[in-house]
């Protein structure tokens, strides 16, 4: 999404390279004892934060209450409304709202005027049909107002009428953000969006004068290729797409990938290839895998000339070129030399090798590397044998081999390899029905909070397939208080009472420390494809930046590798102890919620659910409101985002460290 006010917040952040007075005594004498309350989650004393006569430590108080739940929503109502700020009404994102909360706020917005601003958060994730009447009836609505539009297109069942009435109002918008978010429902929506708000956005489009930006055009782009992509290609020239800004380009590729094949489809898909952003040639290269069969062979000697067999390109782009040719069994030898010593790249030989090797082939290649050494190697192995098994038609004489190996691995005690072989258990010839046994000594072995992912993916397991005998097993976890976990039980199906959270150990930070380190302290990110300066909020996430701050002085996070690379999302990094996503620090930090929008180059901490951070970041590609207020943010890049937009699964930090 645009935002006219980057250039001058990202002045403003580093002409802030001190405290001010009121800072310092804040951050040296308030903040403790506020998080102190924090790492308790106790609700009634952060509140107490809420009424200082600091405005800082007041909004500090209040974003922690984003995170934070309470029993009495109604006095919580009370104290925002009398607030009556941006950071008081995002403590009601998440709480427990019922109809008769809603209907009050539905009167407030009648009555109130004054309170709309933060009031229309808070509608977008509670509102009803009501809302959405009131709402679309705003002549010209602000990006708040047109999110949460965008946010009740998604999660209610509305008319035809009203779905036309919110691509109205968009197209009417007069800023592209706030078009991007009044179509931000349709972008987002699993649901079939009926023909006639189709045609009408494709009529709309025809004749829209003003200029719009990237991130409305994507959206148009997803909602339209899936049905019209004739008609949505014909708003652009095909010498658009070798020059074409990533986000967009990657949006189109990722639609072709599933759109009606028309005439137009390998052209464009050529035309991608040549774009200069290695994840946009990655994206084609998908695309043109899944139109493998429509495409009959026409572009399987072009993507070998343009990109596999150039020594000089990136491995994971070549490696994506191979999969993508249908010519590639002359190549095998390069397939194994570019994945030689380079685990994050396994997955891509995997696939690629499945198509020439024969089932048994591909088993002894899994089970040879699933013994590697490597620990990497082994992961990758694991987390491709149980796609690979359970994809498989004929299983016949494979079943013992497979259960061995699986009855090998699981006296690991590696929360990682446990994790990605969770979708094994669940066959009942590698796990027979007696063998609850072996499955309870295998997590045995695990312990919460830190293996907290393990539990979360085996408890679909134990619901599934042995209900009965590990009942007792899951009310002692659901016992030990982990909200995360509980969560995921409860959604599972298990049925547990409601049990108070357990205080989670939190690392303590360091507050005079923090003091030194000033409030938007640089971290510098050297990596492989290039250097990333991200400005830090020290104020807004103090416990995150203080353990941060350990890990950098004690170069943990050099040689880290990105593990996790989304185009348009996300690029993930940081996992500091297994390097794979499933590893962090030896401590956790509490959520720091913020109110603040998750734009493109927003750097956030990634968690298993509340207060389960701990070394893992992620930088944004783009635009994401689903991600508001649920995760901390740190910061933002300011230089070096288009190294962000280079880096591929296995890039790494070289070193990082306060610049």
């Amino acid at each position: 999404m645009y935002r006219p006010l980057l250039i001058f917040s990202v002045w403003l952040f580093l002409s802030c390279t001190t405290y001010s007075p009121e800072e310092k005594t804040l951050l040296k004498e308030e903040y403790p004892w506020l998080y102190e309350a924090v790492f308790e989650r106790d609700a009634d004393e952060i509140l107490t934060y809420t009424d200082s006569q600091s405005e800082k430590l007041a909004a500090q108080a209040w974003r922690a209450m984003i995170s934070t739940p309470v029993d009495d929503v109604e006095s919580l109502l009370e104290k925002v409304v009398a607030a009556n700020t941006d950071e008081a009404w995002a403590s009601l994102w998440f709480q427990d709202l019922k109809d008769a909360h809603i209907a009050r706020l539905n009167m407030l917005w009648d009555e109130e005027p004054e309170l709309r601003t933060g009031l229309v958060t808070v509608l977008g994730y509670h509102g009803n049909k009501e809302t959405f009447d009131r709402l679309t009836g705003v002549e010209v609505p602000d990006l708040e107002t047109g999110l949460a539009i965008g946010r009740l297109t998604n999660s209610l069942e509305l008319s035809i009428e009203d779905q036309l009435k919110v691509v109205a109002l968009a197209f009417d918008a007069d800023e592209p953000p706030v078009t991007q978010a009044l179509l931000y429902g349709f972008y987002r929506t699993r649901k079939e969006i009926p023909a006639e708000v189709e045609a009408y956005m494709l009529d709309r489009w025809e004749y829209f004068s003003s200029p719009l930006n990237v991130g409305p055009i994507q959206y148009l782009v997803r909602i339209l290729m899936k049905n019209h992509p004739e008609q949505t290609l014909y708003h652009f020239e095909m010498s658009e797409f070798e020059f074409m800004e990533p986000r967009l380009a990657i949006e189109f590729a990722r639609s072709l990938a599933t759109a009606p094949y028309t005439k137009q489809t390998p052209v464009v898909l050529n035309a991608l290839l040549d774009n200069i952003n290695v994840n946009v040639r990655i994206e084609t290269l998908l695309a043109i895998k899944a139109q493998q069969e429509n495409l009959d062979g026409q572009m399987d000697r072009i993507v070998l000339n343009k990109i596999g067999l150039i020594r000089g390109y990136n491995a994971a782009l070549r490696l994506h070129a191979f999969l993508a040719s249908g010519m590639t069994g002359d190549y095998l030898d390069d397939v194994e030399e570019l994945t030689k010593d380079q685990p994050y790249l396994s997955g891509l030989k995997y696939r690629i090798l499945s198509e020439y090797l024969s089932d048994s082939e591909m088993l002894s290649l899994l089970a040879e590397d699933a013994g590697s050494g490597n620990r990497l190697i082994r992961y990758y192995a694991l987390n491709q044998l149980a796609g690979w098994w359970n994809g498989l038609e004929s299983k016949g004489e494979l079943t013992d081999e497979v259960r061995e190996l699986v009855h090998e691995q699981m006296k690991t005690s590696d929360r990682s390899m446990t994790y990605v072989m969770s979708g094994l258990f669940s066959d009942s010839t590698l796990i027979l029905d007696s063998e609850y046994d072996k499955v309870a000594a295998m997590l045995e072995r695990f312990s919460l909070p830190e293996d907290v992912e393990v539990f979360q993916a085996m408890a679909p397991v134990l619901k599934n397939r042995f209900e009965d005998l590990s009942g007792e097993y899951i009310m002692t976890l659901a016992a030990e208080g982990s909200a995360a976990l509980n969560s995921t039980l409860k959604n599972a199906g298990w049925e547990i009472p409601e049990i108070e959270t357990k205080p989670t150990t939190f690392r303590e930070p360091d507050w005079k420390r923090l003091v030194r380190l000033g409030p938007n302290p640089i971290l510098m990110l050297e990596t492989n494809k290039g250097d990333i300066k991200i400005v830090m909020d020290v104020l807004s996430a103090p416990a995150t930046i203080a353990g941060m701050d350990e890990l950098i002085r004690d170069k943990a996070y050099n040689g880290t590798p990105f593990h996790r690379v989304i185009p348009n999302f996300v690029a993930q990094g940081g996992d500091v102890e297994s390097q794979d996503g499933f590893g962090g620090p030896d401590f956790v930090v509490p959520t720091e919620a913020t109110n603040d929008q998750y734009y493109r180059a927003k750097v956030g901490i990634a968690s298993a659910g509340r207060d389960t951070e701990g070394s893992q970041y992620f930088i944004m590609y783009d635009w994401m409101p689903h991600l508001n207020g649920r995760y901390t943010i740190v910061g933002e890049v300011y230089e070096g985002m288009k190294v962000v937009d280079r880096i591929v699964n296995g890039d790494y930090v070289r070193k990082a460290y306060w610049y």
